[in-house]
C-alpha cells in the first residue's frame, strides 16, 4: 500500500508546474541579489553609513532573518496541513516582498541614528515578508515530485530562474542610476526607481509562480494550536540525526561565505581597486549568465554520474574562478570577465545540487528518526545560509572600516588589498573545503530509491 498520497508521481511533473517553479526563484533572486549587490554599497557610499555600522545593520537584519525561518516554515507547515496547499502563501507575500524591497533603497531627508534606525527597519521588513514567501516556496519540490533526477531538473529550473533574476537586475538596476544621473538626478533617486521597479516585477513573478505550479492537494487536517516550542524542538532533534543534512548545511554556509564574499565586495573592486566602474554591469551580468548556461550542464552530468560527483566538480571550476581574480591588473576588463564566468560556471552547480539533494536528505532522515520534516528543514536550511550572508557583510564592513575605508574619500591601499583578497583568494579557499566535506556524501540515486521503498513500507 502507498503511504505518499501527499506528492506527485514522476510523471505528474508538468513543464508548466517546472517552468512556474523556475518563475519564483526569478522573482526571488531580483530582490535578494539586488540586495546582496547594492544594499552595502548603498548603505555607505549612498547614505553615508560608516562601513562598520552598515555591516552591523545587514547582519541584524539577517539574524532575524535566519532566527525567522524556522519559525515561519513551521507556521507554514501547520498552514498548509489545515488547508492542503502551500501556494496560497507565497501569493499572499508577493506584493509586500516587492513594496518592502523598495523601502529599503529610499533615502530619508535623515541623519545620524535616525537614518541608522531607518536603514534597519526598513531592511527588517523587508526580510520579514521575504521569508513569509519563501519558505513555503523552498518546500514545494518534496510535494512535487519524490523522484531524485525529477528534483535535479526541477532543481535546474530555479537556479535557472534564479540566474535570470540576478542578469536582470544586475544589469538593470546599474543602467537605471546611470540613466538617471546622465538626467541630472542623484544617485540616490536612481537607486531607489530602480529599487520600486524591481519589486513590482518580482512581486508579480511570485504571485505568477503561485497560479501555474501544480501543486498536488494534501486532504485538509486538523492540527490544532500551532506550538512552535515542540515544532522547532522536532526539528532540530530530527536534523541531529540526520548526517546527510548536516553536510549539506556546511555547504551552504561556506558556499554562501564565499560567494557573499565575491559578490558583497565586487563594487567596491571594480570602483577603487582596478578602477574600472563602467565594467559593474558587464561583469554582474556574466556572471549570471554564466549561471543560466551551466545549470543544465550540472543536472546532466548528475543524471550520468551523481549529484556529488556534480558537486565536486563544479566546487574545484568555482575555485579556479576565484582564485584568477586576484590577478586582475589595473584598468584590464580581460580577466575580470573572464573570472566571474568560470566563477560562476563552478558556482552553478552549489545551489542545483543543494536544492534537489535536501528532499532526499528529508527521506532520509524520516527513515533514520522517524520524523518527516518538510518546511522546517528548509528553514534550517536557509537560516544557515542567512546567518552565512549576514556574518559575512558584518565581517566586510569591520575589515574595511579597520582599514580605514569611507565612501567619500580615496581608499587606502590597506583597504584595496583587503578588497582584492575578498574576492578572490578567500572565496577560492572557502570553496576548496566544501569538497572534503561533499567527499564521502553517503545518498546516492540507488541509495535513495532503497530510502523510499523503506518508507513504503512503514
Amino acid at each position: 500500500m502507498k503511504r505518499r498520497t501527499d506528492t506527485a508521481e514522476t510523471t505528474g511533473l508538468s513543464l508548466a508546474s517546472k517552468a512556474g517553479y523556475g518563475l519564483g526563484d526569478l522573482g526571488f533572486l531580483l530582490v535578494w541579489h539586488g540586495s546582496a549587490l547594492f544594499l552595502l554599497y548603498f548603505y555607505t557610499d549612498v547614505l553615508g553609513l560608516p562601513p562598520g555600522l552598515a555591516g552591523a545593520i545587514y547582519l541584524i537584519s539577517m539574524i532575524w532573518d535566519a532566527i525567522s525561518d524556522p519559525i515561519v516554515a513551521a507556521w507554514a507547515e501547520q498552514r498548509a496541513a489545515r488547508t492542503g496547499r502551500y501556494a496560497p502563501i507565497i501569493a499572499f507575500a508577493a506584493l509586500p516582498v516587492g513594496l518592502a524591497y523598495g523601502l529599503m533603497f529610499i533615502a530619508p531627508p535623515l541623519s545620524g541614528l535616525a537614518l541608522a534606525a531607518w536603514a534597519l527597519i526598513t531592511h527588517l521588513v523587508f526580510r520579514t515578508a521575504y521569508t513569509i514567501a519563501s519558505m513555503p516556496y523552498n518546500t514545494l519540490p518534496v510535494r512535487l515530485t519524490t523522484d531524485g533526477h525529477a528534483r535535479s531538473t526541477l532543481s535546474g529550473f530555479r537556479v535557472s530562474g534564479a540566474a535570470t533574476g540576478a542578469v536582470v537586475t544586475a544589469i538593470l538596476t546599474p543602467i537605471i542610476v546611470q540613466a538617471n544621473q546622465a538626467g541630472g538626478q542623484t544617485e540616490a533617486f536612481g537607486y531607489m526607481i530602480a529599487a520600486i521597479l524591481v519589486g513590482l516585477m518580482a512581486a508579480a513573478l511570485l504571485f505568477a509562480c503561485s497560479r501555474i505550479v501544480q501543486e498536488p492537494e494534501m486532504a485538509p487536517r486538523e492540527t490544532g494550536s500551532p506550538d512552535y516550542v515542540s515544532a522547532l524542538t522536532g526539528l532540530f532533534r530530527a536534523a541531529k540525526g540526520n548526517t546527510p543534512l548536516l553536510r549539506l548545511l556546511a555547504i551552504m554556509v561556506g558556499g554562501t561565505i564565499a560567494q557573499g564574499l565575491f559578490l558583497q565586495n565586487m563594487l567596491y573592486f571594480l570602483t577603487h581597486v582596478i578602477g574600472r566602474p563602467d565594467l559593474i554591469t558587464p561583469v554582474l551580468a556574466a556572471s549570471a549568465f554564466a549561471v543560466i548556461l551551466a545549470a543544465p550542464v550540472w543536472v546532466i552530468l548528475a543524471a550520468r554520474t551523481s549529484k556529488r560527483v556534480s558537486l565536486i566538480t563544479g566546487l574545484v571550476v568555482a575555485v579556479t574562478g576565484y582564485a584568477t581574480m586576484a590577478f586582475a591588473p589595473p584598468g584590464g576588463a580581460i580577466v575580470p570577465l573572464v573570472a566571474v564566468t568560470v566563477a560562476g560556471i563552478g558556482g552553478a552547480a552549489i545551489p542545483v545540487m543543494l536544492w534537489s539533494m535536501v528532499p532526499d536528505a528529508i527521506e532520509h532522515g524520516e527513515l533514520v528518526t522517524g520524523l518527516r520534516v518538510e518546511a522546517r528543514t528548509f528553514g534550517l536550511a536557509t537560516f544557515a545560509q542567512k546567518s552565512a550572508v549576514g556574518i559575512t557583510a558584518v565581517i566586510i564592513g569591520f575589515i574595511l572600516a579597520g582599514l580605514g575605508y569611507s565612501g567619500d574619500i580615496v581608499p587606502p591601499q590597506t583597504a584595496l588589498t583587503a578588497i582584492r583578497i575578498m574576492v578572490s583568494f578567500a572565496p577560492a579557499l572557502f570553496m576548496a573545503s566544501l569538497i572534503a566535506i561533499i567527499w564521502t556524501y553517503p545518498i546516492t540515486q540507488a541509495r535513495h530509491q532503497q530510502i523510499l521503498a523503506a518508507l513504503e513500507l512503514k
